[in-house]
């Protein structure tokens, strides 16, 4: 019998399949809201996505320094979050790609670490933090001392993982009793979600598991987290990166709108940025205290 993955209610539904690969479906839990794909693509399969190529979306190539100021400004959106629990310490960014928010959080007075699978973006990150800072793989498999982090930050990560349970269990391990987490996914109860419904931009064969706020509280919940706050999440986007974006995620309707602003549009206006919500959340949580106290 199907299940949920999330709250193991066998009240599911399929919904429809993933945009362009009608093999991988979409699957939708009445009782907690999570949705997820099956059947999940294999390891093999994500190993070759998540290769050089996986990060042609981002324009790094064409726009390396803007992608980066780009990717740090969004960076200092969330940093100022947890910046108001957290000003220093140990911090781990679990699928830290090339490394943008662990310059930022250095630059803000925190001790870098990452966790990062990809073996392109892992190389980048381990020349900028050394190998010593860094583990290349899984967060289940990284070999960090638990409660040895002040922060765990998890953006555009959950989306990604085979069980969000084993991660969660993981992530509380290694997070010091007054630590912080900040996760970072699509919310499935979003308006651009509400516009695009199947032809949602997140509907990807790499994105496993979709949740909405009902669904990540109800994960934190179930891993003995208390949510902090829980908001809507902007991100400092440009032009130009929606560009590169719809190039390899192609869509009937943005792909030819952003192909035209391209166009028409002067290099320094693809260029500018600005901050703009795209169907996503942001979470900040830390452990229940159960001394009878405040968690401090």
């Amino acid at each position: 019998m199907l299940q949920c993955h999330v709250c193991q209610s066998d009240k599911v539904d399929c919904l429809w399949p993933v945009r362009d690969n009608p093999e991988y479906l979409v699957y939708s839990c009445q009782e907690c809201g999570v949705k997820f794909l099956l059947p999940q693509p294999t390891d093999a399969f994500l190993r070759d996505l998540y290769s050089k190529s996986y990060y042609d979306a981002w324009g790094i190539e064409e726009y390396s320094g803007s992608v980066r100021d780009m990717k740090l400004s969004t960076f200092d959106l969330r940093l100022n979050l947890i910046k108001k629990y957290k000003k220093q310490g140990n911090i781990l960014d679990v699928g830290c790609a090339t490394g943008f928010f662990l310059e930022g959080a250095s630059a803000a007075g925190f001790t870098p670490f990452g966790v990062e699978i990809s073996d392109y973006s892992f190389n980048i990150a381990k020349g900028k933090f050394g190998e010593e800072a860094l583990f290349q793989g899984i967060l289940e498999d990284c070999p960090f001392a638990e409660r040895s982090f002040d922060v765990i930050t998890m953006s555009d990560l959950l989306e990604h993982v085979r069980n969000p349970h084993t991660v969660m269990e993981k992530v509380r391990a290694l997070l010091k009793d007054d630590g912080i987490v900040m996760i970072m996914t699509p919310d499935t109860d979003s308006l651009t979600h509400w516009i695009m419904r199947e032809k949602w931009v997140h509907y990807k064969i790499e994105h496993l598991f979709y949740f909405n706020k009902e669904s990540i509280r109800l994960l934190a919940d179930r891993h003995d987290f208390q949510v902090l706050c829980l908001d809507p999440a902007r991100k400092t986007l440009n032009i130009a990166y929606f560009y590169h974006q719809f190039e390899i995620y192609r869509h009937w309707l943005l792909t030819p709108l952003i192909r035209l602003l391209h166009t028409l549009l002067p290099p320094k206006m693809l260029l500018s940025n600005f901050n703009v919500t795209i169907g996503e959340m942001v979470l900040l949580m830390q452990k229940n205290d159960h001394s009878g106290g405040k968690t401090k």
